[in-house]
């Protein structure tokens, strides 16, 4: 027997080399890199076929037998004819997918099982375009493969940051990449971020056990946008986003919903990114931006943001009054020097001051700007220096923003001392309200808060605080066309690759929201997020290389791929959480590719789960609940004009039906029968039908108007119908 040469390996710790002819139960070559494991097979009879697929068979205990067998056969095992159970080791993990928590909590297995769970076909994102657009993208991937490696499933990518090459048509910047066999030999190094990101969404997991990673949508076309987000002067960073991202994302939206529509295909696109520059209530012309980019089979997810547990917020009302609070970098204590970057917004038609202060661990005042104002479009720049430290501020004023009529005054400080010296703000304005946010140091990712105490400081009876309310963010949380998305906990504790048990529940116990996950509602008064999904612990691909130390002790699993190893890691942010979303839209797209944003978001926040943990819903804790594939996709089905792949619609007598219908088959030919309306909720089951299936007539008397699935197991297999009842 030949065996296939091996494009992953599962464990490194489990390799072997044999060089001699191994024979027990049947003369063959074992893998050079193998895995042992055990099967239950129906009968003996089943021996040769488990053999014929290369397995090696190495012990019988009744119909339990040993067994040895190559990565790649890991995931077939259970598909042989007969072998009816299967536990594989490999370092401690079974054949059991290690994402089944997820996929579990959201149901999205069901779906992609769907022959098994009264649906039509299993959906698995075929025919449906997932676009990430995001940073940190390992090309090479294997779960960016077919789950079988006969196929690489990037078809497109725009690398915006590199000048060496021909940008897409109608663009002047970046390198557009068509040929995939060019794409697969990238890698952009700028982190794994995208690369965790894609694979949650659309990942094959081929190279894993079992493909245990594989993603919500792993049948996609896949096409990748590195951003954009720096030029001569700016990193990534608050303002770095703010001046040059922003419009390179949107630039990158359109790229892909032109790809998409060239191809004829719908397309669902996800951005796990954020920041806090702008006026939070939908009306940032990046936010109107993506309100005329979404249509029919154009569908915008984004994460909500990172700030739930961050008082990033400030609020005041005010009355002729003054208050003051102390901004901070969250970091502050591991640098020398401190800089905050923050952007106060007051409301529609309205004015209001600003100022900051300097004080020393004594609370004695070191420096202080006059007061600015919002009244003129002015810019302000204040240098100052004090026993031997450095002070910048900045102020640029906008008396009236020309899409809501608000003003708006930024102020980024920088201080050379920080364990010196604190920055305090005072605040003032006839009858303004006024919401601000404070995103850390203007040129770093880092984040920051407002205080009335820290470290020396303590003006908890003077200064206001800020809070973790408003903290959807600008790029995936406020815009209405996008579609937010909270983090929640599927699970909270795993065992990594150095044997280690990880276990976060004191922080967080599935499957509540995790507690850094951004709250809204939106400045304009709207819940954001619009649904929860898991971002706590979740498991994927990154990019190898751009590994740091610490990314080992959230390690799952490492794998082979071509000669070089592959890493699946445990990251937290609703950034995981959007694309388990993006992955559910691509489902949906699969049942109905003429599906608009609004009525995806509509399905979503219907069919969403919610009980005593997410309390009453809509909230701007979980939004509409924790979303659920299974019942999204049968909405969509219930919904859509679409009869194919239904089955035997024309079967069902009358249809639309009052009180009873008539099926095509009879009693004894039905070894299961279900009902299922819109929400996904069971109706009927065999023995309810029993009850009320009479000589070929099933009555419908004691049920609501609506549409229903019915599922029905015969011989022949499993026929599906749609059935609406008025």
């Amino acid at each position: 027997m030949c065996f296939n040469k091996i494009k992953s390996i599962a464990c490194l710790a489990l390799v072997c080399l044999f060089t001699a002819q191994y024979s027990l139960f049947g003369t063959t070559t074992p893998p050079k890199k193998w895995i042992h494991g055990l099967i239950k097979v129906k009968s003996a009879e089943v021996d040769s076929l488990v053999m014929a697929e290369g397995v090696v068979i190495t012990g019988k205990i009744g119909l339990i037998r040993t067994v040895m067998l190559d990565a790649e056969m890991v995931h077939r095992i259970t598909k042989i004819n007969g072998v009816i159970a299967a536990e594989i080791s490999n370092c401690g993990f079974s054949l059991k997918p290690n994402n089944d928590k997820e996929r579990q909590l959201t149901k999205v297995d069901w779906v992609q099982n769907g022959t098994q769970h009264s649906l039509p076909k299993s959906y698995n994102g075929k025919g449906v375009i997932v676009g990430i657009v995001d940073v940190g993208f390992q090309l090479n991937h294997p779960t960016f493969y077919s789950a079988n490696n006969l196929q690489y499933r990037v078809t497109r990518y725009w690398e915006q940051n590199n000048f060496n090459g021909t940008p897409p048509n109608g663009y002047f910047y970046g390198t557009e990449y068509t040929d995939t066999s060019i794409i697969k030999t990238l890698n952009d190094m700028d982190g794994t971020h995208g690369t965790h990101v894609a694979g949650i969404a659309a990942g094959s997991g081929f190279g894993t056990p079992g493909l245990q990673y594989k993603g919500v949508a792993p049948e996609s076309e896949i096409v990748l946008v590195t951003i954009k987000y720096s030029n001569d002067t700016l990193g990534g960073s608050a303002l770095g986003d703010y001046i040059v991202a922003n419009p390179t994302i949107i630039d990158a939206y359109k790229y892909i919903f032109d790809y998409a529509q060239s191809v004829g295909k719908p397309a669902v696109i996800n951005l796990s990114w954020g920041m806090h520059t702008g006026p939070h209530d939908g009306t940032s012309l990046f936010d109107q931006a993506t309100e005329l980019l979404v249509g029919k089979g154009k569908i915008l997810v984004g994460a909500n943001g990172n700030e739930g547990d961050n008082p990033m917020h400030w609020y005041h009302k005010f009355n002729s009054d003054t208050v003051g609070t102390i901004m901070i970098e969250n970091s502050r204590q591991f640098r020398q020097t401190e800089s905050v970057y923050s952007d106060f917004w007051g409301s529609k038609n309205s004015s209001f001051s600003i100022k900051i202060k300097i004080i020393d661990t004594l609370l004695n005042q070191v420096v202080e700007t006059p007061y600015i104002h919002s009244k003129s479009d002015t810019s302000y720049t204040f240098n100052y220096s004090a026993d031997t430290s450095n002070f910048k501020m900045v102020f640029k004023c906008q008396k009236s923003n020309s899409e809501n009529q608000k003003p708006n005054i930024t102020v980024s400080v920088e201080s050379s001392k920080q364990i010196k010296y604190a920055i305090l703000a005072y605040l003032t304005s006839d009858s303004s309200e006024v919401h601000g946010w404070n995103s850390g140091a203007s040129r770093a990712w880092t984040s920051g808060s407002f205080r009335n105490k820290i470290d020396r400081w303590d003006l908890s009876q003077i200064l206001i605080p800020g809070n973790s309310d408003y903290t959807a963010g600008e790029n995936g949380g406020t815009s209405k066309a996008v579609i937010s998305v909270g983090a929640l906990a599927a699970r909270s504790s795993y065992l990594n690759i150095k044997g280690k048990w990880v276990n976060d529940s004191a922080y967080v116990i599935p499957p509540l929201a995790a507690p850094f996950s951004s709250k809204g509602p939106t400045v304009d008064g709207r819940i954001k997020p619009d649904i929860s999904a898991p971002g706590y612990d979740v498991p994927s691909s990154i990019n190898n290389k751009q590994l740091a130390s610490w990314m080992l002790d959230r390690c799952l699993l490492t794998t082979v791929f071509q000669n070089d190893t592959q890493y699946w890691v445990a990251f937290n942010g609703t950034s995981m959480a959007a694309p388990h979303v993006t992955g559910i839209v691509a489902l949906m797209l699969q049942v109905d590719p003429d599906l608009d944003a609004a009525t995806v978001a509509d399905y979503l926040k219907s069919t969403a789960d919610a009980d005593q943990s997410t309390g009453q819903v809509p909230n701007n804790k979980y939004g509409y609940g924790r979303v659920n594939a299974y019942s999204a996709v049968i909405r969509t089905l219930m919904n859509s004009d679409i009869n194919v792949p239904l089955i035997g619609v024309q079967d069902l007598y009358p249809n639309p039906a009052s009180d009873k219908v008539t099926l095509p088959l009879d009693a004894p030919q039905i070894q299961n029968f279900l009902m299922i309306n819109e929400t996904g909720q069971t109706v009927m089951n065999q023995r309810e039908f029993e009850q009320y299936f009479v000589n070929g007539t099933l009555y419908l008397n004691h049920l609501p108007t609506g549409l229903y699935i019915i599922s029905i197991k015969t011989d022949d297999g499993y026929k599906t119908y749609k059935l609406a009842i008025q």
